[in-house]
């Protein structure tokens, strides 16, 4: 490797892990302004139940399709999950980023779990007698399906990062939505899950799953007329899709969170309801989308 080479690839080693830590931090305190701004005031639990009843109208369409993929996703998926990574990685020579991506599996469902029943609470407002006052953020059925989607993005190579990630954010993003749909979950819960699940991935590439040369620098590609010289392939058009898209999906839900917060007086009407519900699943797609597109991109180098 030569001294100028190597050279990048340091710099790209620095400005990946930099990278990595504002995306595990965004990602933690997006879980916390989640259960702040949603669970601990009453008007984000207003906010949540309006969107649960929303979830009721045209649920019939989907709930069948909805409640097979929730009965598909269980412990016993979760560990058939972690074998699959893990003979992924080492039948394709990709040993670390196999290890790096099993404990992140595993921290994302424990964490979970600890979250929800021993660290965040739900104070009792009166607004919900549905799931016994329970504390129910983050969703452990999302972090189970979020946990998937970023160990697959953390254990394959640069050339498959963005279908990875496209894979990867549809999963979680249908499983955030099965969840609403069938009342399993309020928004917040599935929000949260999605964004624990990267911040823990992004957490890992900035201690190290992404640092050897074949992780930071993506294949050289031929120019275009075969003039045999290399180049490094531009950031791709279509994880800018996915990430850009999703930031419109989280501006409308966010939107649409806001217009139902100012309405409160009127959330038990059909219309109301409805853009509670709308806006949930937009902001479950949006933080699929962004967050796992974002760590798709993050060993990248900026064109």
């Amino acid at each position: 490797m030569s001294t100028q080479r190597a050279a990048s690839l340091g710099r790209t080693a620095v400005v990946l892990r930099r990278r990595a830590v504002a995306l595990a931090l965004a990602s933690f305190a997006t879980v916390l302004v989640s259960w702040y701004l949603m669970v601990a005031t009453r008007a984000g639990q207003l906010v949540e139940q309006a969107a649960i009843t929303g979830s009721f109208i045209g649920a019939r369409f989907v709930t069948s399709q909805a409640r097979w993929l929730l009965s598909t996703v269980s412990m016993p998926a979760a560990v058939a999950l972690v074998m699959v990574i893990l003979v992924i990685g080492l039948w394709g020579s990709a040993r670390r980023r196999a290890w790096w991506a099993a404990a992140v599996v595993v921290a994302v469902n424990v964490s979970t779990q600890v979250l929800k029943h021993w660290v965040l609470t739900r104070p009792d407002y009166g607004v919900s007698l549905r799931y016994d006052g329970a504390n129910t953020l983050p969703s452990g059925h999302t972090a189970m399906a979020a946990s998937a989607a970023v160990a697959l993005v953390l254990v394959v190579g640069p050339a498959w990062r963005s279908a990875a990630a496209w894979a990867g954010a549809a999963l979680a993003a249908l499983m955030g939505y099965s969840t609403l749909v069938c009342q399993w979950h309020r928004p917040a819960d599935v929000v949260a899950a999605i964004a624990l699940a990267v911040g823990w991935a992004a957490l890992a590439v900035a201690c190290g799953a992404w640092n050897s040369p074949a992780d930071l620098d993506p294949p050289r590609l031929p120019r275009a007329g075969g003039d045999g010289v290399a180049r490094r392939p531009r950031h791709p058009r279509h994880l800018r899709v996915l990430v850009w898209g999703g930031a419109v999906c989280g501006v409308l839900g966010v939107a649409l969170t806001v217009v139902t917060w100012v309405r409160l007086e009127n959330a038990a009407s059909r219309t109301v309801s409805f853009m509670a519900y709308v806006g949930g699943a937009l902001g479950t797609v949006a933080v699929a989308a962004v967050g796992i597109g974002l760590l798709a991109g993050l060993g990248r180098p900026r064109s």
